[in-house]
């Protein structure tokens, strides 16, 4: 029977090429349909709702809009749900963020940032919360306490991805020292394979402006070229008068930026991140075979979405294409750095892992027939958690 290399999760072809992804802020400048369709086809990778301002009615509304453009146009949105907390540390995790994450529970969010955030306890607490309340949704910890910047190795070790607030860090210590403060979280972040976003002022004349000024241009180069996930644009898009035009902008200097990104380099320096288990060697060994061999991509095959992020971790150049049967999985993925995630069933078997490989792949142009592709997989299948094969596979 001819199989059908139609896909879902089809994108263009100026997505498929950029790494780091854009999260884009949604408020009262981008709360109509035309707007978030132009931001989702500008470039949007994820979608945030900023909590402090606004209802949670209208948040609600306006999650609701961008995840039926978003399956209109068959793209993978995240939405990150951003906690405000409180500045001042005032009763315990509960009173602070226990509205608030029933919020996002009740609109299944893909990731909570949590504002305000000055210790490794105070993260444990909020898990701990949302255990309490059967949920499992992944933390974004925003660095913006000196606490915090001061604790990041413990917090890292417990949250699942990190954001640079660099607006309210820069009160808290020396304006002078966020530059170094911002690449110095970009890498710990890195070393451990978990997501960062650079965030604040990023193309901050774009609320008035339909241009940015040079020095935020090359303020986006910098963050991508030091290796963050995500870059993000905050009142650019929530209340600029330029929603659309800033998510464009966005993308266009990531992709010019990301052609100096020293791939090579990375791969090489990451030989320092490395960790004393199967999986990550597994992962590394993926990208170092594929840089070798000049392969056309990566295919992760992921139940619980870590083998992809363990790939992203060493910035291959080559895309990496998560194939994944999990919705939340998929959702969770549209923030990695490099990674393309692609629903498909559980395969049924090791031959089946290499049938599925080839139809994404030709799917999704990055491969033809002829073609070597890299592909990293668990045995067992379908048991999270255990990346322990790699396969050098000619399409």
């Amino acid at each position: 029977m001819a199989k059908s290399f139609k896909i879902e999760a089809m994108v263009d072809q100026d997505r498929m090429k950029r790494r780091t992804k854009i999260v884009c802020t949604l408020g009262p400048a981008s709360k109509s349909a035309d707007a978030i369709e132009g931001m989702l086809k500008g470039g949007m990778d994820i979608a945030r709702f900023n909590l402090a301002h606004g209802t949670l009615t209208e948040h609600g509304q306006l999650i609701g809009k961008v995840r039926q453009l978003s399956k209109r146009l068959k793209l993978t949105t995240g939405i990150i749900i951003d906690l405000p907390g409180l500045k001042r540390s005032a009763g315990d995790m509960k009173d602070v963020f226990g509205e608030h994450l029933h919020f996002a529970l009740s609109q299944n969010a893909t990731f909570v940032a949590l504002s305000f955030i000055s210790s490794a306890s105070q993260v444990k607490e909020v898990k701990e919360l949302l255990t309490g309340m059967g949920a499992d949704i992944p933390i974004i910890v925003k660095i913006e306490k000196a606490g915090a910047l001061e604790e990041i190795d413990a917090i890292l070790e417990i949250c699942e991805g990190i954001m640079v607030a660099r607006g309210d860090l820069g009160i808290e210590i020396r304006i002078e020292k966020v530059p170094l403060a911002q690449k110095q979280l970009i890498k710990k972040s890195n070393h451990r394979g978990k997501p960062a976003i650079t965030a604040t002022q990023m193309l901050e004349s774009m609320v008035e402006s339909p241009t940015p000024t040079r020095a935020e241009a090359t303020d986006v180069a910098n963050a991508v070229l030091d290796g963050t996930d995500a870059v993000m644009l905050s009142g650019e898009t929530a209340i600029g008068k330029y929603p659309v035009e800033a998510t464009e902008t966005m993308a266009r200097i990531v992709l010019e930026a990301e052609t100096a990104f020293p791939y090579g380099k990375m791969l090489y320096e990451k030989e320092w991140d490395v960790l004393p288990e199967v999986n990550d060697a597994t992962t590394r060994a993926a990208c170092q075979i594929a840089a070798q061999v000049g392969a056309r991509a990566i295919i992760a095959f992921t139940t619980g979405g870590t083998t992809a992020l363990r790939v992203s971790k060493y910035r291959p150049r080559q895309p990496i294409i998560a194939v994944t049967p999990s919705e939340n999985v998929l959702r969770c993925l549209s923030l990695a750095w490099g990674v393309l995630p692609v629903k498909r069933r559980e395969p049924l078997s090791l031959e089946d892992v290499f049938e599925q490989a080839t139809e994404v792949v030709m799917a999704t142009g990055t491969a033809a027939r002829g073609d070597l592709i890299v592909i990293t997989a668990g045995l067992p299948l379908a048991v999270p958690g255990g990346t322990n094969l790699v396969k050098a596979h000619r399409v």
